[in-house]
């Protein structure tokens, strides 16, 4: 993952540690040898959608847990004083352990999404789920590198929301989509569809790897021999195993069957979809995908577009300005 580095603002000239958030993520981090000491000064800009500050503290050995993307809390020493710019702390406390009450989209710096209103759309959804699916979320994407991975990539090579951050907006997409599909029907049990539908694509975060060489998204090993169904289903058991997260069983078994489900013959033993979370994640997963395709295929004017081989024809749309002799409404 690479290091973003570029100006950080103080949010006051005398921050008080209260006002500021309890976690931020490293943007970039330095180390360099103090004069006439074996001690090492550290400097780290970190990020909150809330407060961006740069920090420095001295360490007699390097912490290389602490690297650009980790998520820390700060530990003051008194009164803050301004070095060079930078905030005097006592140290950064990398935290191993997902923070149930955070709010992960907090953390999203500028430099992995530049679309501030699609983070704000996440964390509107991330506030909508239930606390342990919150919490499980949290736990799945806690790693720096993965979390990134996820923000970042694209949702397919040559398919749907194939772009930068594809897959967060085709994520986010889908989750929106679904709660409209559900309405007000009472056999929709809301906590599970909308965990199912922002967790459903995470495991592409290793599905492809970026060739920096080649300037492009390539399949991954696990993409190839894996797949990320399967991915996400070891994510979800190991973070809910390590970080024992109080989620009911029934919902648990929901939200897996949801992510699993598909049409297919029975003697490949899989499992149809058998609830409506299942079924309207589908229709919502589809849907995100092909509005992204024709969205890119369409033509400028009326008429047909491009084709593409997932949309097996070439989209053909109609505009509003055709009807505007008022013919029509």
């Amino acid at each position: 993952m690479s290091e973003h580095k570029f100006p950080v603002p103080l949010t006051a000239h005398d921050p008080v540690p209260g006002q500021l958030p309890a976690v931020f993520r490293i943007l970039s981090i330095t180390r360099v040898p103090a004069p006439n000491s074996r001690n090492q000064i550290n400097e780290a800009a970190l990020f909150h959608e809330k407060a961006s500050i740069r920090v420095t503290w001295m360490t007699a050995h390097i912490d290389s847990r602490l690297r650009a993307g980790s998520l820390v809390s700060i530990r003051w020493m008194g009164k803050p004083t301004s070095c060079n710019g930078a905030i005097r702390i006592n140290r950064l406390v990398l935290l191993e352990r997902a923070e149930p009450k955070l709010n992960p989209f907090d953390t999203i710096p500028p430099g992995w999404v530049k679309d501030r209103k699609l983070v704000d759309r996440g964390r509107r959804l991330w506030d909508a789920m239930s606390r342990p699916f919150q919490h499980l979320y949290n736990a799945v994407l806690w790693d720096a590198g993965r979390c990134h991975r996820f923000m970042t990539g694209p949702s397919s090579i040559n398919g749907h929301h194939n772009e930068w951050n594809g897959n967060l907006r085709h994520t986010i997409e889908t989750a929106e989509q679904a709660l409209g599909l559900s309405g007000e029907n009472a056999q929709v049990c809301r906590p599970v569809l909308l965990a199912a539908a922002l967790l459903h694509d995470i495991g592409k975060a290793d599905e492809y790897r970026y060739d920096r060489s080649r300037q492009t998204f390539t399949l991954s090993d696990r993409g190839a021999l894996v797949g990320h169904r399967h991915t996400v289903l070891e994510w979800i058991a190991a973070a809910r195993e390590s970080n024992r997260i109080l989620l009911p069983e029934a919902h648990y078994l929901a939200l897996l069957h949801a992510l699993t489900s598909v049409k297919g013959a029975e003697w490949l033993g899989i499992r149809e979809p058998a609830s409506l979370e299942a079924s309207i994640l589908s229709m919502a997963d589809r849907h995100s995908g092909h509005m992204d395709l024709v969205s890119r295929m369409a033509p400028r004017k009326a008429g047909f577009g491009r084709y593409h081989r997932h949309l097996k024809n070439r989209p053909y749309v109609v505009l509003d300005s055709e009807f505007s002799d008022g013919s029509v409404g």
